[in-house]
């Protein structure tokens, strides 16, 4: 493995909004068959410590995911399914979008183009 693709992917964890109630991390780069070790040993490492209730992915710099990325989206909703929790995503790009749609991701996690969207959105539930 070529160390330098190991770093294909960042995440960007912000501090949680207590007053709307969720927390963003942004993911920069891709997610491929190189740093999709690298981008689960990274969330793993975030999640036992996440304590709120709605997570918010921010794919606005994310340019490429594989199925395996995918998949571990879908993963993750379905553990804070469990949990009585939410998953959700803000400014992913068309491109982005296009594979959410053509695989069904946007069925299993609400997808919206701007924070301001999706607070609104679960201000009216």
């Amino acid at each position: 493995m070529n160390p330098a693709n190991i770093q294909k992917i960042s995440l960007n964890i912000h501090e949680p909004d207590a007053v709307k109630n969720y927390q963003e991390i942004e993911l920069i780069g891709e997610i491929d068959r190189d740093s999709m070790p690298g981008f689960r040993e990274q969330m793993e490492a975030f999640l036992p410590t996440f304590q709120g209730v709605n997570l918010v992915l921010n794919l606005e710099k994310l340019q490429f995911t594989n199925s395996e990325g995918i998949g571990y989206l879908s993963d993750i909703h379905n553990r804070f399914d469990l949990q009585n929790r939410q998953l959700f995503i803000i400014k992913a790009s068309s491109r982005i979008m296009d594979i959410f749609l053509l695989v069904g991701l946007n069925q299993i996690i609400p997808c919206y183009q701007s924070v301001e969207e999706l607070l609104q959105n679960i201000q009216k539930k």
